[in-house]
């Protein structure tokens, strides 16, 4: 397969520097644990998600050739191997796939008695998601595993449900018209998430305090989930990726419902309305940016007026598809204080709790009975990591103090002038306020 300009290929590159294709593979599968007991001869093996896909490429390197936008071959070559040997992931832009964000595992840039004019190139990548940010999900807190089952529990009852009223007469327009209606308002988030100023705020190192992000913990520094030498271009070219994603898993939703009894059935509903939330929450490089965006969306519900049993059904699985992804989210986020941490678990154990009661009254045990277990992890998790956080207190002075000395006097630490001034908000460092909100200690 050679990236011709014709042939409706894009020309292959890394970082920038093209390259040649004449053959490539993607590496896919699931990762699978397989469980042997003594005196059982049939395994199990228990599905541990989705394998890292892997591309390979074989190709070449050509001097001077104006159709593959080459230059001398000595250039080429050194800027490939660059390319190649930069530290963190990099852009791919695959000839059939488009832009990837990838890691390269490993790489070779051959030569022969040729070696004037061509050189043979060979190389793997492996795909780079973002970084995750550390909270007590690494170490079992329950939260991942609570979210799972109550997503599982939202396809049994939305499988009842919708089966119920679909066999009793109800018309499947319904579905299309409030799963249209949510895909929409999903995009328009993902756009609001996705939106340059929200993810350059994340960038490694200190924009001052009009731009900090709001996962900053309690050191005061954002924990950013980009490497180091993540640049403007690439978080555009991460915008439009994530925008993709959502615009695809939107676009999957309308699909099922029209063949909903033929081809699909209501499990694959269930699972294209999780698939929405799944996208905008990986297009959130903050996660209080994800929380401030599917606290939102909680309460959104579309209105068919009397005899919408489908359209009611859709609105109670999307909201509690929400719920599960506001877990993940809260999981996710570093609390600055102890108060931060009660206001958050307030804020989002009282959303799923206003869900799970909407799933009892229902009558959707399995949804109900999920949730609040899910509510119980969200608030055990808050709980531990807000205990170990100092508490916000009043901070009185009698005049106008920089936040250099303030930041000296209150923790011998004059490198936490920033996080009073973020905390304060002054019209200006040299002069904060004499009276104002900080941590304790």
């Amino acid at each position: 397969m050679v990236d011709l300009p014709n042939n409706g290929l894009l020309p292959a590159s890394f970082r920038g520097v093209p390259f040649v294709v004449t053959n490539d593979e993607i590496g896919v599968g699931r990762r699978q644990a397989v469980h042997q007991y003594p005196g059982r001869d049939e395994p199990w093996a228990e599905d541990m998600g989705r394998e890292a896909r892997r591309f390979r490429f074989r190709g070449f390197i050509a001097d001077g050739s104006i159709r593959f936008s080459g230059g001398p071959i000595q250039l080429q070559r050194v800027l490939l191997l660059a390319a190649l040997e930069k530290k963190g992931p990099g852009l791919l832009t695959h000839p059939t796939l488009g832009l990837l964000n990838v890691s390269v595992a490993r790489a070779s840039v051959g030569q022969d008695l040729g070696a004037g004019r061509m050189s043979s190139v060979d190389v793997e990548f492996v795909e780079s998601g973002k970084r995750s940010f550390p909270s007590l999900l690494s170490s079992g807190s329950g939260i991942l595993s609570a979210a799972t089952l109550c997503k599982v529990a939202l396809a049994v009852d939305l499988v009842r449900v919708v089966g119920a009223v679909i066999g009793a007469g109800g018309s499947s327009g319904d579905l299309k018209t409030t799963a249209a209606a949510w895909a929409s308002q999903v995009t328009a988030l993902g756009h609001d998430a996705t939106a340059l100023t929200k993810l350059a705020v994340q960038l490694p190192g200190n924009f001052g305090r009009y731009a900090d992000g709001g996962n900053q913990g309690f050191s005061g520094t954002t924990a950013s989930p980009y490497s180091g030498d993540t640049t403007i271009a690439d978080l555009v070219a991460a915008a439009s990726q994530q925008r993709v994603v959502i615009a695809a898993a939107s676009a999957a939703l309308p699909a099922v419902i029209d063949e909903l009894g033929a081809t699909t059935d209501e499990n694959d509903l269930a699972n294209a309305a999780i698939a929405i939330l799944a996208a905008l929450l990986g297009s959130c490089a903050d996660p209080a940016d994800a929380m401030r965006l599917l606290l939102s969306l909680i309460s959104f519900s579309v209105n068919l007026g009397a005899g919408g049993a489908l359209a009611a059904a859709m609105n109670y699985a999307f909201r509690r598809a929400v719920a599960a992804a506001l877990a993940t989210a809260s999981g996710q986020y570093q609390p600055s204080s102890y108060d931060d941490a009660a206001a958050i678990m307030a804020a989002v154990s009282g959303a799923i709790d206003a869900v799970a009661v909407e799933s009892a009254d229902a009558g959707d045990d399995a949804s109900y009975e999920a949730l609040t277990a899910m509510r119980v992890q969200v608030v055990t998790d808050l709980r531990a990591r807000g205990a170990l956080l100092a508490r916000v207190r009043t901070i009185t002075f009698g005049d106008n103090l920089p936040a250099l000395m303030l930041a000296q006097r209150l923790y011998q630490d004059p490198t936490r002038a920033d996080q009073l001034v973020n905390q304060a908000a002054p019209r200006h460092p040299l002069f904060m306020p004499t009276t104002f909100q900080a941590l304790a200690a």
